[in-house]
């Protein structure tokens, strides 16, 4: 739970490269596969994969480092060339959460683009080349119950890296069991070219996302993948809504001060203005778009990301829409005078969602050049939100609110889930508007804190506890509990020392005394507690319990100010810059996002 008195001080400790403002813009694709619905061009997801894809315009590197890399389990580096196809440089873990690739098996895959899998080697399918012994038996659980001289690559294995120090008719499971260490031994130290797919027993009817590191291998490493359709991924891809507005002028990038517009990012929300530079195109059509405009991403770059790792690039994308799902940004890119036309662009981003979830880059890998759109053709947007009434400041500095009460009247109305039924798990779609999700929760309040890495600046509360707010939750460093986590720690004493005495610290010292699993699981705690008081109040413009966005502002509202601050408070930050209700209100409008983005409905 937080409390009253908040700051912080985002430490940025990943490299990052700079996002390609004008050169080499994306070319015009020669033709991208469209079909018709009422009168408006769409991309035919059927005839479209990771292979039909134009290719990317920028070349572009992401270094990541070595304490990342040690939390993520592998190598979360990513390097890419300009004509290089997006499944070249993009991995299965990017969609972990929007197309789930992760969900497919080689037979299924085989069976949707007709692969043979009897002419493939096991060094064919990418994954193996993360897969320990014990990863590959965790995977395929029957392998335990089979002997070692049963399954080839394992005896080979075995022998390469031992020799003939083991009983072939042993089971694998026995083995293991006596010698848990050689359990660490990788696939990739003998040559997998040698063995077929068949060579392990069901293999290939095992769901990718069962293997170990699967988020690692690259689109193109998996067998028949790069030829699947979008509409045949586990997750699809499908629309986000049904706004379609007309392209009523195209402007170049003289244009300035633009205010209404429908574009920026799922940090920043999707009425970013315009101050210079603002290429756009101007929208006619329903009330909602009447004379609003789409701000050319080549141009303007908005905030993006979360987790630790959204402080890549400078923690910025192009701003952009999403009119079909989390998967990847459309851009309005490059305005062509001559035809009074415009180009679009994807862009796509990294990510680390799971165990540990170290959250995703901003969209910032582009850009695949994509649809061209003239003057006065229909465009179809997807969900537009409605311009804001207020201003609702978009920075992620903490604040400090008005000390409140310290107690708050519960409904007199029991809410039948209030003993904790009414909470999901994480990463489940809630089944009812009483039902939270904790992962869409704590992607949706990320969004707005900060990363794992981020560490708050100096603060007191009003009772004479001072510190600095910690990670991604800004959990206070003078927490019993978040103390007893770092100083259990080789050095965290140390660490806490440097905290209580105001000196500078790095967010990789962060993370490696306060690890983001221990962040998440913190956060799920103060989060259970929050979720059951909140459910047992009474929403005032009601008068019964919350439930639906109600509930989840009133949740960030008493994580931001405490359980005891009065519903829709208009108390704000140390900065003035947002009240306790607009938090409130942002985390909601977040986690709705959190939750498309986890395909729930």
């Amino acid at each position: 739970m937080k409390r009253t008195l908040l700051a912080i001080a985002v430490v940025a400790s990943l490299g990052y490269v700079s996002f390609p403002v004008v050169a080499n813009p994306p070319s015009s694709p020669t033709s991208i596969p469209t079909t018709t619905w009422n009168g408006v061009e769409l991309p035919d997801w059927n005839n479209i994969s990771f292979n039909s894809l134009p290719a990317i315009g920028e070349s572009g590197s992401f270094p990541s480092t070595s304490e990342i890399n040690q939390q993520a389990g592998y190598d979360l580096s990513r390097t890419w060339q300009a004509g290089q196809k997006p499944s070249e440089f993009l991995k299965l873990g990017d969609f972990e959460t929007s197309f789930k690739l992760q969900n497919f098996s080689l037979e299924q895959i085989a069976d949707l683009v007709g692969n043979d899998l009897n002419n493939l080697s096991l060094k064919d399918f990418g994954v193996m080349l993360d897969q320990s012994l014990q990863g590959l038996v965790d995977a395929i659980p029957e392998l335990k119950d089979k002997a070692i001289a049963s399954i080839a690559p394992v005896q080979d294995l075995l022998t390469t890296n031992i020799g003939a120090t083991f009983d072939p008719n042993e089971t694998i499971g026995e083995f293991l069991n006596k010698s848990p260490n050689l359990g660490e031994l990788k696939l990739s130290s003998i040559d997998l070219s040698q063995y077929g797919l068949d060579t392990i027993p069901r293999l290939e009817s095992t769901p990718i996302g069962a293997f170990e590191n699967w988020q690692n291998s690259f689109i193109e490493k998996i067998p028949g993948l790069s030829n699947v359709s979008f509409s045949q991924f586990p997750g699809g891809v499908s629309a986000t809504g049904t706004d379609v507005g007309t392209a009523d002028l195209i402007l170049k990038p003289v244009e300035q001060k633009r205010g209404r517009t429908i574009s920026g990012s799922n940090v920043e929300g999707f009425t970013v203005p315009c101050q210079t530079n603002c290429a756009h195109i101007e929208l006619a059509g329903s009330e909602k778009l009447k004379g609003r405009q789409w701000i050319s991403g080549k141009y303007q770059e908005v905030k993006g990301g979360f987790g630790v790792l959204g402080s890549v690039n400078g923690g910025k994308e192009p701003t952009g829409i999403h009119p079909f799902g989390e998967a990847f940004k459309l851009v309005a890119w490059e305005v062509n005078e001559n035809e009074s036309a415009i180009s679009t662009a994807l862009f796509f981003r990294i990510c680390k969602r799971g165990v540990p979830d170290l959250g995703c880059t901003p969209y910032f890998i582009g850009g695949v050049p994509w649809m061209n759109f003239s003057e006065k053709a229909p465009i179809f947007l997807g969900k537009v939100d409605e311009l804001p009434t207020t201003s609702n400041p978009t920075n992620s500095s903490q604040r400090q609110t008005d000390t409140p009460p310290s107690n708050y009247p519960t409904s007199s109305h029991s809410n039948p889930f209030s003993s904790g039924g009414f909470l999901s798990n994480p990463g489940n779609c809630p089944a009812s508007s009483n039902e939270v999700s904790l992962e869409a929760l704590f992607s949706s309040l990320s969004a707005i804190e900060g990363n794992y890495n981020s560490i708050g600046a100096w603060t007191c509360d009003g009772v004479g506890n001072c510190g600095r707010g910690l990670g991604s939750g800004q959990f206070m460093s003078y927490r019993s509990d978040v103390r007893s986590l770092i100083s259990g720690k080789p050095g965290g004493t140390n660490f806490l020392s440097k905290l209580d005495n105001e000196k500078t610290v790095t967010g990789e010292e962060l993370l490696l005394f306060f690890t983001p699993q221990e962040q998440q699981s913190l956060f799920n705690h103060d989060m259970t507690n929050l979720i059951s008081i909140a459910s047992r109040q009474i929403d005032p413009t009601t008068q019964f319990s919350f439930e639906g966005d109600r509930l989840i502002e009133r949740i960030a509202q008493m994580h931001f100010a405490g359980v005891g601050i009065p519903v829709d408070s208009t108390a704000t930050d140390v900065h003035g810059n947002l009240s306790v209700k607009d938090y409130g209100q942002k985390a909601a409008n977040f986690y709705q996002g959190s939750l498309t983005s986890l395909g729930c409905p």
